[in-house]
């Protein structure tokens, strides 16, 4: 039986990231954009030679620059994606989906005669950039809000284009809606991201087609969602599936998480994912949710508060998603005198070994620069004022 090297990694054998534009990725992490070629259908995509290459070194135990991101985070000490998906030295998984079947066995026999190949098994769909906010870690190529409000303003502003201004709402086509609908036949997991997926019309179709078919009776269904929008209203058959996750983005407590999700209430948030638990409690279907904090120069001072916070609602603390791009809102960026002041409340709770290791790193002065330049940018625009929302991350910035 085939063993499974080091630096293996299942998602290109088993998975498949996919965006109404045409791109695709081999997993979430790359948000469906490493690659442009244009193939005629999502088998085509998965079967092709972009990932065929990608497999391949795998395979001979390289790490490949595609996936820079899952080895900048094994290199600080995170458990990256990779190993979250399945472990090939612990012959571990964090996913229900891997230990209750029979995936790697499976791959491992088939990998000889390449059986992979007709057997997808996940597929992520990137609902283009379908949403109904605008958050202060987005851009317009995920948030349809931020294409039509602030790029170009933000652009006058400056006097250079920090974003594409140019960037259009993308949504999936009828088309492409029947290709996933045929696929969920055989599928045992299917992942939602945006935009904001419980907003798209498009995927709220999508899910009720799945259901009323009868095809979710055998689907791990996730949604990545803002947590703005009620599930319950919005997919009526949601427990029709065969198990329902929900990550839920919360970058952060009170008004400072409606500074940095613009367009979004806290409060409605938290009493969206009180009410999804309620209603999960009374059915039958497995319910998972958890919650997700972008890591970014905006929070990284509160997350204590934001663990403590989230904690009171969830069993567990939430998935720290370290943001590395832009530069300008990268932690390590950050001026010298304000990282001490940061790395010395974090290091009070082991959990943040991590993003202290990542504020030991050189910075590049620019970022910061370009991080007052924006923020100040957008509060003129968006008629906020980052000093009153953050009146101790303010003074440390006066104080320097």
């Amino acid at each position: 039986m085939h063993e499974l090297p080091k630096n293996f990694c299942i998602a290109p054998f088993t998975q498949v990231t996919t965006h109404p534009n045409g791109s695709f990725s081999p997993c979430p992490y790359l948000g469906g954009t490493v690659w442009t070629k244009q193939y005629s259908t999502i088998a085509e995509k998965f079967q092709g030679q972009d990932l065929e290459n990608l497999r391949s070194q795998f395979l001979s135990n390289q790490q490949s620059s595609v996936c820079e991101r899952c080895w900048h985070e094994e290199r600080n000490n995170k458990k990256s994606l990779r190993l979250r998906l399945y472990d090939p030295v612990a012959k571990t998984s964090d996913y229900s989906i891997v230990n209750n079947s029979t995936i790697i066995e499976d791959l491992r026999q088939g990998l000889p005669n390449k059986r992979y190949l007709t057997d997808l098994k996940i597929l992520t769909i990137k609902n283009g950039n379908v949403c109904n906010a605008k958050c202060r870690v987005c851009h317009p190529g995920d948030s349809s809000r931020w294409a039509v409000e602030d790029a170009a303003k933000l652009k006058q502003i400056l006097g250079q284009e920090l974003y594409n201004t140019n960037s259009i709402e993308r949504n999936w086509s009828d088309q492409q809606c029947d290709e996933i609908f045929e696929i969920s036949r055989t599928l045992v997991r299917l992942e939602l991201f945006g935009g904001e997926p419980l907003y798209n019309k498009k995927v709220l179709q999508l899910l009720d087609r799945i259901a009323k078919a009868g095809h979710g009776s055998n689907i791990n269904l996730y949604i990545n969602t803002n947590g703005s929008v009620d599930l319950l209203r919005q997919v009526p058959r949601i427990t029709e599936f065969k198990e329902v996750e929900i990550g839920v983005s919360i970058d952060d407590i009170g008004k400072r998480f409606n500074y940095q999700r613009h367009g979004l209430e806290y409060n409605q948030v938290i009493e969206n994912i009180k009410r999804w638990q309620e209603h999960f409690d009374k059915s039958k279907t497995p319910l998972y949710i958890d919650s997700i904090t972008t890591v970014s120069m905006y929070n990284v001072l509160y997350l204590p508060e934001i663990k403590e916070s989230v904690q009171c609602v969830l069993p567990q603390s939430p998935f720290w998603n370290l943001l590395v791009n832009p530069d300008h809102l990268f932690i390590k960026n950050l001026p010298d005198q304000i990282k001490q002041q940061v790395i010395k409340k974090l290091e009070l709770d082991s959990e943040f070994e991590e993003i202290v290791n990542v504020l030991s790193q050189a910075r590049d002065p620019a970022a910061w620069i370009k991080f007052i330049q924006v923020r100040d940018a957008l509060d003129i625009i968006r008629q906020e004022d980052f000093q009153t929302v953050f009146p101790e991350f303010a003074a440390m910035i006066d104080a320097g």
